[in-house]
């Protein structure tokens, strides 16, 4: 017996597999959206709501559709913050663009103002988009651990925060204030 699963009218089976994690699937359906399949109904529905407060945000996949176990989203052309840092050198304008996603965070509402690297994508024009928010409203925090914790493994921990410090000083002190 053979079993086609189908999501939104979409056959997986004949779509190019992205990856996968601790969440569900993903699958391209072109080059403009993918299919983010998950385990869990209530993760699923966490993302949603997490995507739909970030529409208007230019740092955060546009949200196409929905079912109870999957959404379709717009798919990011780009290579994961981790890597691209482990390929190029840390820039002042990736300095900023971190900083800008990290304000993106907070301008929509999330109480997790951080993300793992690998959620984080830079693209070939970049532009540096969040592509996992499903957790974003799980728990506060104020200072971005997972990012300073790439950036420290990858030895750009020390040009990070001195480039807040010397470009946002009121967030670079509230980064200090929120570690105690």
């Amino acid at each position: 017996m053979i079993i086609i699963k189908k999501y939104s009218n979409l056959d997986i089976d004949n779509l190019e597999f992205l990856g996968s994690g601790t969440q569900g699937k993903v699958y391209k359906i072109d080059s403009q959206k993918c299919i983010k399949i998950f385990k869990k109904k209530q993760i699923c529905s966490d993302e949603i709501e997490t995507l739909v407060m970030a529409q208007m945000d230019l740092h955060f996949p546009r949200l196409y559709a929905f079912g109870e176990n999957y959404i379709i989203r717009e798919y990011i052309d780009g290579v994961e913050l981790d890597k691209y840092l482990s390929s190029n050198p840390l820039s002042e304008n990736i300095f900023q663009k971190i900083i800008e996603l990290y304000e993106a965070l907070d301008s929509v509402g999330y109480n997790r103002l951080d993300a793992a690297s690998f959620h984080i994508f830079i693209t070939s024009l970049d532009e540096i988009k969040l592509i996992d928010t499903a957790r974003a409203m799980k728990k506060r925090t104020i200072y971005p651990a997972l990012i300073i914790e790439c950036l420290s493994d990858l030895g750009y921990k020390k040009d990070f925060l001195n480039f807040v410090k010397y470009n946002k000083p009121e967030l670079y002190k509230k980064w200090l204030r929120s570690k105690k």
